[in-house]
């Protein structure tokens, strides 16, 4: 169960639901857990309960479309852990709505949280994995990248462009020891 012993994981999003499953899933394989979410009491939470378990973790708050906040939460999770070796960029939500009244302000506010925080995340977290000689990036998409859905025209469109950003990461960074890759859930319950 020590697959990922020495490693260091950055998960965004990583308080609740399957960022947090995945933080937990991290620690349980060996890898000490950076937990960014702006849900402080849950971040808490998380990392008082790994790090009870005997875990490496640390929980710093941010909004993550925020690149003020971003660069000092990575700042406080590197300064804590080390330099990273994966990054899970999971930070994302939905709205839904049909499409001729969705408003410019949802666009903004999905657009910001969704795609425009992975930019941030790895922007941050990226120089430190070079610095290491590589690593690993994963970006939660969607089934929606590919397959549309009613009233989800804008969040459809964010995934699309997470699908391609982690796509064009990987392509960018390949020869510097980088990968990148997006997973793709369905509908689930979280």
């Amino acid at each position: 169960m020590d697959r990922l012993k020495g490693k260091i994981a950055i998960i965004s999003g990583g308080a609740t639901g399957m960022g947090a499953a995945a933080a937990r899933l991290f620690a349980a394989e060996g890898a000490a857990a950076g937990v960014i979410d702006r849900n402080a009491a849950a971040g808490e939470a998380l990392v008082a309960e790994l790090t009870a378990a005997g875990h490496r973790a640390v929980f710093a708050k941010a909004d993550v479309s925020s690149k003020v906040e971003v660069e000092a939460a990575v700042a406080r999770v590197t300064a804590a852990l080390g330099h990273a070796n994966v990054l899970f960029n999971h930070a994302g939500t939905i709205v839904i709505k049909p499409f001729l009244e969705t408003e410019e302000e949802d666009w903004n506010f999905l657009f910001d949280v969704n795609v425009k925080s992975m930019y941030l995340m790895t922007r941050a977290v990226l120089p430190g994995m070079l610095a290491r000689g590589g690593g690993s990036i994963v970006c939660t998409s969607s089934i929606s990248a590919v397959y549309a859905t009613p009233n989800e025209v804008l969040y459809d469109a964010t995934k699309g462009a997470c699908h391609m950003f982690a796509r064009a990461i990987a392509v960018e960074f390949r020869d510097r020891g980088i990968r990148c890759n997006a997973v793709c859930p369905g509908f689930i319950e979280t």
